[in-house]
């Protein structure tokens, strides 16, 4: 009996932490604690959220306790100090959680402590850095590199999105290869209620009644460009899809917006000006119904370790046409079709062949049949997640 109470977490702080332009990071977050936070009280264990964001406590989200991170003050050379005597350096975060007891921080991006007292567990998005070296500096490839291993190291467990990423951190960190857990996450369409008004959008921005969507970020392993070619070759052979092109028009890694440039350049250097429509960033609730309404969505990305935008697709039951990488066989196996992230050509191919016989949305009895799907899923996410938090105690 006493270790059964010691090997279950009294209570579980989420971290939330700024996480500027890369919205999929954001609803990650929340999709945490949503699914953590509907199996912590039958478990009777407390859940907590780690952020200095005020607005968390007026969200909507599961009825949490918000515990603010302030930064750490130090005496004039201390910083220094701490480095020649080999003490971990200050944290708030870790600060904060000791002051309320929690037993388990999750998920962890960044772990430069040598030690903290607290058990942790790490996550790790993706291994794009190793695949796709030529998009980062090599100070940025350096970085991810010690990070990831730090977190191989410190944390007593590493969350991967993917059954691909668990084999890229088995071989990135064969010595840490066992602290690897896969732990696929759901859509927050599992949790959120979904807007009544699904057609606003498109009648705010003038939308056709039938286009193809494609709903990514402007970096540049997202490959717009592959879509805009494959649209410009169905045109010249008689078949005009429509596209609308939704995310946010910057990259960290692009500080003069050169992807986001390209991507314009190329709508009108192909003539497709009438044809596709770019949003830039669009609110939830707008990007919740143009999923709805697509006849298709395109996923053409180069990289991913789990695509937010596929499980939001998949959740509500609209069609979809993917990039043939690992993940996206693995996520969405029921896909339309796949194509080679550098062949338009092929991507044309499968848009003709289905393009005649798909409908817009949303389709109310398939959309019901997905998102009831999905939160059963959600819930059995949960569960494995809490499953995992009780194994990472009591490492």
């Amino acid at each position: 009996m006493l270790h059964t109470c010691k090997s279950k977490p009294r209570r579980i702080g989420i971290v939330y932490p700024e996480i500027n332009g890369w919205t999929g990071g954001s609803k990650f977050i929340r999709m945490l604690i949503h699914s953590l936070g509907n199996v912590c009280e039958a478990a009777e264990t407390e859940l907590y959220v780690l952020s200095d964001r005020k607005e968390l406590r007026h969200s909507g989200l599961p009825t949490v306790r918000v515990i603010p991170v302030a930064a750490p003050c130090y005496f004039r050379g201390e910083s220094s100090l701490r480095q020649m005597l080999s003490l971990p350096e200050k944290s708030a975060l870790f600060d904060a959680a000791r002051k309320h007891q929690i037993s388990l921080v999750l998920p962890v991006r960044t772990a430069p402590f040598r030690s903290s007292g607290l058990k942790t567990i790490g996550w790790i998005p993706d291994f794009q850095h190793v695949y796709l070296p030529e998009l980062f500096s090599e100070g940025t490839r350096a970085y991810r590199d010690y990070t990831y291993r730090q977190l191989a190291d410190q944390c007593a467990l590493v969350m991967l999105s993917s059954r691909t990423a668990l084999e890229d951190f088995a071989a990135f960190a064969p010595e840490h290869a066992h602290k690897g857990r896969v732990v696929s996450f759901p859509s927050l369409f599992a949790f959120e209620h979904l807007q009544d008004n699904v057609f606003e959008t498109q009648q705010k921005f003038r939308i056709p009644a039938k286009f193809a969507l494609v709903a990514n970020q402007f970096w540049r392993h997202k490959n717009h460009e592959l879509v805009i070619e494959a649209v410009r070759q169905l045109r010249h052979g008689g078949i005009r899809v429509p596209v609308v092109i939704t995310g946010v028009p910057v990259d960290s890694r692009d500080p003069n917006n050169e992807t986001t440039s390209r991507i314009l350049q190329a709508v009108a250097s192909a003539g497709l000006l009438q044809q596709v429509v770019v949003l830039g960033m669009v609110s939830e609730p707008d990007l919740a119904n143009l999923m709805r309404t697509a006849a298709i969505l395109i996923q053409p990305s180069r990289f991913e370790g789990w695509s937010t935008i596929i499980q939001e697709c998949k959740a509500i039951g609209r069609p979809l046409i993917c990039s043939d990488i690992p993940t996206h066989r693995e996520q969405a196996p029921d896909a339309l079709g796949f194509f080679p992230s550098d062949r338009a050509d092929k991507l044309a191919d499968l848009l003709a062949a289905n393009w005649p016989t798909l409908e817009p949305g949303p389709n109310q009895m398939a959309e019901n049949a997905a998102l009831a799907a999905e939160r059963e899923f959600g819930r059995q996410h949960g569960e494995s997640l809490l499953t995992i938090c009780q194994e990472a105690v009591r490492t």
